[in-house]
């Protein structure tokens, strides 16, 4: 039996680290934050600087949070203070009547039945890009990622390319989740009515990205009446257009929303599946043998995706071993229990998918690459595997994610085989998302002809 690749993680903090060594770990690195006891710990309960904090990383814990007692718990206000900069009032951050509203507004661009639409443009994006790939030199996989889902969700979204604007986009998305996106102990700790330092950078970064989405928003051509909806921008304007126009405040958000997550969460995800795939060569060679003869072209990428099941299993054990949302927070809205433990109202409640996805109690050699354990009908308990989160809350685009990330890899790999040019260790870094600690360059060689 083949030896199975485990990733460089980072280090763990002591088990008796405080609730704000926690919050400050937090600005660095969600994957360095929690102490290993959250794996045999369902509910820890801490303080920071007086405040109850509370690390719910068991199964049981996560469902009553998000699921079963969800109207106990509600959004961390520190998640608006951090995220309101790039989505606004979107559906990232807001909650009851307004959520409500917007999540109705979205739900028919995310339905099962647009899978074949989507499919089709997916591959089609694929198809732009993928072949131009260089064998020539290095190749930085993460920009690749990251140029080939804007890209896609601008197409599948809003019926647009991103060639105007997504250099831009991706460098303020960038420099946002690199700086001022990074959650600072006082997000957490100060109300909302007092401001900091970091919260004046993040109002001047607002209006620089406000006008950028605008703009973005005015390019988009304008094919269609309103009353025929052909992607999301028409039902959010058909839902929210009324409020101020086509660049309404409501519209402007979620448009910022959608591109933000649309394209974030795709490209770590095909990022780590990749690397992986690198580290774990004979997992490559089993896709290229499962795609080595099916269709993968805009046309016949609906009808492929059930042929996919090896790269499905790929990309599931990719999300299980790095999440893109790695973590989630609420707020207790008063005292309640949770496994047996009384959880003050106010206090802070901090979800860290990753550690539930790698607890040894609920998986066998977690911190291995394995995505035989998402094969031959296996499924994992309920509750234990949470890439997109869950509950009412539970990520609208997720079949989009998949989707998106199980044609391109199948495509990838279908044109390539590639490696890392070193074996420099790469962590996960989890900030907003999980993203590479550094720049990782891959070498790519024909598989098989481009045509």
């Amino acid at each position: 039996m083949a030896v199975l690749f485990s990733p460089p993680m980072p280090h763990l903090p002591s088990d008796d680290i405080t609730g704000l060594g926690v919050l400050f770990r937090l600005k660095q690195n969600g994957f360095g934050a929690f102490p290993a006891r959250c794996f045999y710990e369902p509910v820890l309960s801490l303080r920071a600087l007086g405040r109850p904090l509370v690390v719910a990383a068991g199964p049981e814990a996560i469902k009553a949070v998000l699921s079963t007692d969800a109207a106990s718990f509600q959004r961390l206000r520190m998640g608006r203070r951090v995220l309101s900069p790039i989505v606004g009032e979107g559906i990232l951050v807001s909650e009851g009547a307004v959520w409500r509203r917007q999540r109705k507004a979205m739900a028919p661009a995310f339905t099962p039945r647009t899978v074949p639409t989507l499919a089709r443009h997916i591959a089609a994006c694929a198809d732009m890009t993928l072949p131009r790939v260089s064998m020539e030199k290095p190749v930085d996989v993460f920009s690749l990622t990251q140029t080939l889902a804007l890209d896609i969700a601008a197409v599948t979204m809003f019926s647009m390319t991103s060639e105007t604007f997504g250099t831009q986009l991706r460098t303020m998305v960038t420099s946002f989740m690199s700086g001022i996106g990074q959650p600072r102990p006082a997000d957490f700790l100060l109300p909302p009515s007092v401001p900091t330092l970091t919260d004046w950078r993040r109002k001047r970064f607002r209006r620089r990205w406000v006008a950028l989405i605008e703009a973005i928003i005015a390019e988009r051509p304008k094919i269609g009446a309103q009353d025929d909806a052909r992607d999301l921008f028409d039902l959010l304007m058909q839902a929210f257009g009324e409020e101020g126009g086509v660049a309404g405040q409501a519209v402007v958000d979620e448009v910022a929303t959608m591109i933000v997550a649309g394209h974030e969460t795709t490209a770590t995800a095909l990022f780590w599946a990749v690397w992986l795939l690198a580290n774990a060569p004979e997992w490559q060679d089993a896709i290229a043998e499962e795609v080595h003869s099916i269709d993968l072209s805009s046309d016949h990428a609906a009808a492929a995706l059930p042929k996919l099941t090896v790269t499905t299993a790929v990309v599931r054990e990719a999300l299980r071993l790095f999440p893109p949302a790695f973590m989630t927070g609420r707020e207790a809205v008063n005292d309640v229990e949770l496994c047996g433990r009384s959880t003050p109202g106010g206090a802070m409640m901090l979800l860290p998918f990753w550690m539930l996805h790698r607890n040894p109690e609920l998986w066998e050699n977690p911190a291995a690459f394995d995505p035989g354990r998402f094969l031959n009908g296996k499924e994992p308990e309920r509750f234990t595997f949470l890439p997109f989160g869950a509950g009412p809350h539970v990520c609208i685009g997720a079949q989009l994610a998949m989707t998106e990330a199980v044609l391109v890899l199948a495509r990838l790999v279908q044109l390539y085989r590639f490696t890392a040019v070193d074996d420099e260790p790469v962590l996960p870094v989890g900030v907003l998302s999980t993203r590479p600690s550094r720049s990782v360059p891959f070498r790519f060689f024909p598989r098989r002809s481009n045509g």
